[in-house]
């Protein structure tokens, strides 16, 4: 469900990053799941995201939640290994909660909108979670696509603790560890409308075309299978709008071809922790430029920067000036340079190099 405006503090959500397979002799053997948002809801034409949305306290964070998964089997413990393994200090967005960890919260979140907005229900039944191997793996994932989605998504739609209704419908459990984080993003400091979002990143063993989706009207014009290269070429000539943040973690999937390269790189990565980035907006002549952590010009306190810096001088003065960045500058929503040379956060993915631009050659 799309958020109302808030001007205020950084509400919480969550977004699914969704894998298919796609013809193993293909450039990228997988494709990834975008929805183009409908008129009412996108922020420009042709806005592109992967499936999600704002944190519900009352739906997420319901304390039967916990009832429910115990009713299955599941232990604490292994609520804790959606978390414990991390060597980095866990983020506040992450680690607070009423009733237990948004660890668990939001990705109740993701799982909730994904279904909500296409109809998948990615989980796990009785059987899944008895034969769990909690050492080696997560809950075999279950792809259900009930006769009577279309009623249950509109019950969801409306009310989001309909979407726990519907697992005790159907007797399943959200698949909570088969979802690895991928990135933090908090949007700028100069947005009307603030978010803290944690994308997590999943896959289906189904190839893409046997997936069958179910567009939620009021807020989904359309959907996508693209490959990452292919997501990134269609932004840059304006088939598609992929939000900048997006367009960043676009370019880091690109250097995985290969499907089980995305999942294992993930699940080790994720042991790593998740740094929350938040871009810092610079305006020179001819353009404006987002700066990320380890840019010369990235500051100590991004959230204080509720206007966009001025800088004197062209964008190609800055460029041949720059020794230290890691930033997306923006000529206009479709021509945007990424551009980074400093080591990724968390053992994350360097962008990949057919889109990582040298400065000094602009």
């Amino acid at each position: 469900m799309v958020a109302a405006h808030d001007t205020g503090t950084y509400r919480p959500s969550a977004s699914l990053i969704l894998a298919a397979r796609e013809d193993s002799s293909a450039k990228f053997d997988y494709s990834l799941l975008l929805i183009k948002r409908s008129e009412r809801t996108s922020y420009a034409l042709n806005h592109c995201v992967f499936p999600g949305g704002v944190f519900d306290a009352g739906a997420d964070e319901s304390p039967e939640w916990i009832t429910y998964f115990h009713s299955f089997g599941v232990t604490d413990e292994d609520f804790k290994r959606l978390s414990s393994d991390q060597v980095s200090a866990r983020s506040k967005f992450l680690s607070s909660g009423q009733n237990f960890s948004r660890d668990i919260s939001l990705r109740l979140t993701a799982l909730r909108e994904t279904f909500e907005e296409v109809g998948l229900l990615l989980c796990s039944n009785e059987e899944g979670i008895r034969s769990w191997n909690c050492t080696t793996g997560e809950p075999r994932t279950l792809l259900l696509q009930p006769e009577d989605r279309s009623h249950w998504q509109q019950r969801v739609h409306n009310d989001a603790t309909q979407f726990l209704a519907l697992c005790r419908h159907l007797r399943v459990l959200p698949n909570l560890w088969s979802l690895q984080e991928w990135s933090i993003w908090r949007t700028p400091a100069t947005a009307s409308r603030k978010y803290d979002t944690v994308y997590y990143i999943t896959a289906l063993q189904a190839p893409s075309k046997q997936v069958s989706l179910l567009l939620e009207p009021q807020e989904v014009a359309s959907a996508h299978w693209l490959a990452p290269e292919d997501a990134w070429t269609h932004s840059q000539d304006g088939t598609i709008w992929l939000p900048f943040m997006l367009l960043y973690d676009t370019a880091r999937l690109m250097n995985l071809h290969r499907l089980e390269d995305l999942l294992k790189f993930s699940r080790e990565r994720s042991a790593l922790g998740t740094t929350l980035v938040q871009p810092v907006y610079y305006r020179c002549d001819g353009c404006m430029f987002g700066v990320l952590p380890g840019d010369e010009l990235y500051v100590n306190q991004p959230e204080n920067c509720t206007q966009a810096i001025i800088l004197s001088g062209s964008v190609a003065e800055l460029n041949r000036r720059a020794r230290q960045y890691n930033r997306y500058i923006i000529y206009d929503f479709h021509k945007v340079v990424l551009a980074s040379n400093v080591p990724p956060l968390d053992g994350h993915l360097q962008l990949q190099a057919n889109v990582n631009t040298q400065l000094a050659k602009l």
